[in-house]
């Protein structure tokens, strides 16, 4: 019986020590800014999945201010997010600033399970009365008075200002090598009590010099609860992106902004009655982000083509015995962390009696997470023309490593390949009905020969003769036109891009199509993007993913292009971008309109670029 009761009270200590384990203590103001003749609530708050019993703490030191409540107001919450339970106690207390200046709550310590746990100290800044403004009284959310006393009645007028909903960019860094990944977190802040709706982006976000992976983020994300500057904020997750610099330099990343609607809560006095909202108008703007992007340091080895991150390499052969004309497929995988989708085919160099083929190249990319991951897989086929013992060697991978600078190189494992048998014999000659051999010199003809004079006219005045005659100079003529147009191709980028336009517009705009048709959305308007902005910048031979949207209608209004088309482009890509970074479906045109709205667009702006280079010329 004694053991029993031993084991219980070693299991409730047990358990009060883990459920003290994972609290926080938090304290918190309701303004850091007040005039002379209000009121504030200091909230210590104690977070965590199991909160044991806690008796009540005293109230904070402070400097400058008095306590208007002996007891503290004590509220509790508990919240459940994808199944874990998170319970929340608070105690507040009200507080008079005593004069103008700064007043300062002390650091609160609180024991809890035999752990001790502080808050830190928060400053508040009094002023004089004539200097705050007017603004809606909110009820503090731990705060229920049980003696039923009415708080002052609200201002209805009142504004949510920059301290009540701000965004928030942060970059992982702000110095980086060209390529180097960078992620950005845009978070939407805003303070205990108001409500938000109708929230949308209100204008296209840009990030020049830089090429772009969007990362995963909730749908529908749950607000936590933070503390910044001594205030209480929600906070949600707006945009999560990675960035690659594409050049050294001096990068600009442009604000993220949004619209919204939001409320302030007020009421007379009643807490459970005369609660009631007025939503306003909100435009929201984060700070831009300035990024230093430095070149690649000196001496890079000849296997390095630009990648930049942390990479793992390894390749395998799908069989190791063959026969001489038949295939064996090498494969490299390159898996880790960094700008995946670019990463270019390494040097594969098989010993010369394989001929090898062109890779197949396949792009895996995790884009959930904090950085964007994934692996690109380069399938080469080989075909031995000789028998032999031989070794497919391994691959050299470089990359530049960004936490030391310094660059590495990789190398997948050999692999033995056997091939066996021989190459294929000669056919055995054949001969004609006469005994003479097909494709062989006849020997001589010994016997004597009666000529006859043959009744058709002459080989030299047959014209199909002269034709067929022609026909090796036409064949040099063409070979000569194709490889012209060949080197061209190579070598004039605006004459391949022009050439290429209309290709690839076509091919956006059926994979559109089927987008459209299997009800994917997002893809569908990010194709119908990609086909107007590629045959634009392939017209034009322009960077279009790196100019903004003005930057773009002056480039188009220089060669020719109509206000009424400009102004039909910026509406489709408004669109488009709408309908993909917003959390609503967009209004302005139906998906079918979209489609129609891009060809349309890509034939007027051809012919408009024809007409003015016709003019100019």
């Amino acid at each position: 019986m004694a053991s029993c009761w031993l084991s219980l009270v070693i299991q409730g200590a047990c358990f009060l020590n883990l459920a003290a384990q994972d609290l926080s203590v938090r304290a918190s103001v309701s303004e850091t800014t007040i005039g002379v003749e209000e009121t504030l609530t200091y909230t210590l708050e104690i977070s965590g999945q199991s909160i044991p019993e806690i008796p009540s703490p005293s109230a904070p030191e402070t400097d400058g201010l008095v306590l208007t409540n002996r007891f503290p107001f004590t509220s509790q919450n508990m919240s459940i997010t994808n199944g874990r339970v998170q319970q929340s106690t608070g105690f507040s207390w009200t507080y008079k600033p005593v004069r103008e200046g700064t007043a300062r709550f002390e650091a609160v310590e609180i024991e809890i399970g035999g752990k001790a746990y502080r808050a830190d100290a928060i400053n508040v800044t009094v002023v004089a009365q004539a200097q705050r403004p007017p603004r809606a009284q909110r009820r503090n959310p731990f705060l229920i008075d049980p003696f039923g006393r009415q708080q002052p009645p609200p201002q209805e007028d009142a504004q949510i200002s920059d301290r009540d909903m701000f965004i928030r960019a942060s970059p992982s860094k702000r110095q980086a090598y060209q390529n180097e990944q960078l992620t950005i977190e845009y978070a939407l802040f805003f303070r205990s009590g108001i409500q938000l709706r109708q929230s949308r982006l209100a204008d296209s976000w840009d990030a020049e010099g830089f090429w772009r992976e969007e990362l995963e983020i909730e749908s529908r994300p749950i607000p936590k609860t933070v503390v910044v500057d001594g205030l209480r904020y929600n906070t949600i997750i707006l945009k999560r992106v990675a960035v690659f610099p594409t050049r050294t330099g001096e990068l600009r990343i442009d604000p993220l902004r949004i619209e919204s609607e939001a409320s302030l809560p007020f009421g007379s006095g009643d807490p459970f009655f005369s609660l009631r909202n007025r939503y306003q108008p909100v435009r929201l703007a984060s700070p831009a982000i300035t990024i230093d992007v430095k070149p690649w340091p000196g001496n890079p080895p000849t296997s390095f083509a630009g990648a930049v991150g942390n990479f793992t390499i390894d390749a395998n052969v799908d069989r190791t015995r063959l026969d001489v004309g038949e295939s064996v497929q090498v494969t490299a995988r390159i898996r880790g962390s960094g700008n995946i989708a670019t990463l270019e085919a390494p040097a594969f160099r098989p010993p010369g009696v394989f001929e090898a083929y062109d890779p197949e190249i396949a792009t895996s990319v995790n884009r959930s997470g904090s950085s964007v991951r994934g692996t690109k897989t380069f399938s080469y086929v080989l075909v031995p023309r000789a028998n032999g013992n031989f070794e497919i060697p391994g691959i050299d991978f470089s990359f530049l490593e960004p936490s030391s600078g310094e660059y590495r190189t990789i190398r997948s494992n050999p692999a033995p390949i056997v091939v066996t048998g021989t190459a294929g014999e000669a056919a055995i000659v054949a001969t004609t009905s006469t005994g003479l051999p097909i494709d062989d010199i006849a020997p001589l003809k010994l016997d004597d020969v009666v000529w006859t004079a043959a009744d058709r006219t002459p080989i030299h005045r047959q014209p199909w003769a002269y034709v067929f005659g022609a026909l090796p100079l036409l064949g040099l003529l063409g070979i000569a036109l194709w490889q012209r147009h060949s080197t061209k191709l190579a070598t004039d980028l605006k004459f391949a891009r022009n050439r290429r336009a209309h290709p690839l517009a076509r091919k956006h705009l059926k994979r559109a199509e089927q987008l459209l048709a299997s009800d994917d959305l997002a893809a569908f308007y990010e194709e119908t993007e990609r086909a107007v902005l590629g045959f634009v910048g392939n017209r034009l031979n322009i960077a279009e993913i790196g100019l903004t949207r003005n930057q773009l209608v002056m480039r188009l209004r220089d060669v020719g292009i109509p206000d009424d088309t400009l102004s039909a482009l910026t509406t489709l890509l408004e669109e488009c971008d709408r309908a993909r970074f917003a959390p609503s479906a967009p209004t302005g045109m139906t998906p079918e309109d979209a489609h129609t709205t891009a060809a349309s667009l890509i034939v007027s702006i051809d012919q408009s670029v024809a007409n003015h280079r016709a003019v100019s010329t």
